[in-house]
């Protein structure tokens, strides 16, 4: 699950029961009393504020059908012309869920900024520090030129913020460590400092999504790097993303993919069927295990 904004994650804190429930359980008792209290109170003057409740809550929880439903509710908020505290949380709300979508990410980074203009550029504030690596993660993933560039001068802008929240400076430097990988591939030792960093930051969140990013980001390193001892500890961190209990597809086809090009081919084998029936990957997914299918081919033949 994604992480909770401070006041949700605060209200979700409160939540108490015998036996002491789970965060999801939490997660799904907020959600019904906030659900009925606008079912019967619909014209309350602190409906926006319920609203993004809510769907703070649906990204935190991360069910099929949330993202889309917390997407309507940031676009109803906006709709109801919110004070500006509401409206940057709700911009950004919106930016982050539009990361997946290609032929969006011109009008999330546009609303990124625009949230950031609102929010006065504090990195040490929750949602502001959000609205930098939200606009990086989106320009890494498009990759205009200058994006990579751009995505750089953000995250160092969260990174060297002693203040910054400490989920945004995770996300931060594991977004560098990728940079460094595919940018500087000779700086492995630089890659490979920033990324622990990052798995440090991120420590108390194990099932989060980049967590388990940056698990497939160390064994990338290692694989590259092949000291000695690098590439069992590269399979046990990509076997643990693969076996992971969240359906993250993306990271999974990764951690299969990175897994098919470093063991044996019986399993290698296994490994590229599964991803090859995986629907709706991302096409760099499609193109990569394309090129570990060739390469898996030619050491069949030697």
């Amino acid at each position: 699950m994604a992480i909770l904004s401070p006041v949700m994650s605060y209200i979700v804190d409160k939540e108490v029961g015998f036996p002491i429930p789970s965060e999801k359980e939490k997660i799904n008792r907020l959600l019904r009393r906030y659900r009925n209290i606008l079912a019967q109170h619909p014209s309350r003057s602190d409906t926006p504020e319920i609203m993004f409740g809510i769907a703070d809550l649906l990204v935190g929880r991360g069910e099929l059908g949330d993202h889309t439903e917390a997407l309507r509710i940031y676009d109803e908020i906006l709709l109801r012309n919110p004070p500006d505290y509401l409206k940057s949380r709700a911009l950004i709300g919106k930016a982050e869920l539009l990361i997946g979508v290609p032929q969006d990410f011109g009008n999330a980074i546009s609303l990124c900024e625009k949230a950031r203009a609102i929010l006065g550029r504090n990195v040490a504030e929750f949602f502001d520090a959000k609205t930098y690596i939200v606009e990086a993660e989106l320009r890494l993933a498009r990759r205009d030129k200058g994006d990579w560039a751009r995505a750089l001068e953000l995250i160092n802008h969260v990174v060297k913020e002693k203040g910054a929240h400490w989920y945004f400076r995770g996300r931060a430097l594991l977004s560098k460590a990728e940079i460094i990988l595919y940018r500087n591939p000779n700086d492995l030792a630089s890659a490979l400092k920033t990324v622990d960093f990052s798995l440090k930051e991120l420590a108390s969140r194990p099932d989060d999504y980049f967590t388990n990013k940056g698990k497939i980001v160390k064994s990338e390193i290692l694989t590259r790097r092949a000291r000695k001892g690098d590439l069992p500890k590269a399979e046990k961190l990509l076997s643990e993303v693969v076996k992971m209990s969240f359906s993250y597809r993306d990271l999974i086809a990764r951690a299969k993919l990175d897994l098919a090009d470093i063991v044996a081919h019986p399993k290698a084998a296994k490994l590229l069927k599964d991803v090859h029936e995986m629907e709706g990957l991302d096409p760099y997914l499609t193109e990569k295990a394309s090129l570990v299918e060739q390469a898996l081919k030619e050491k069949k033949k030697k």
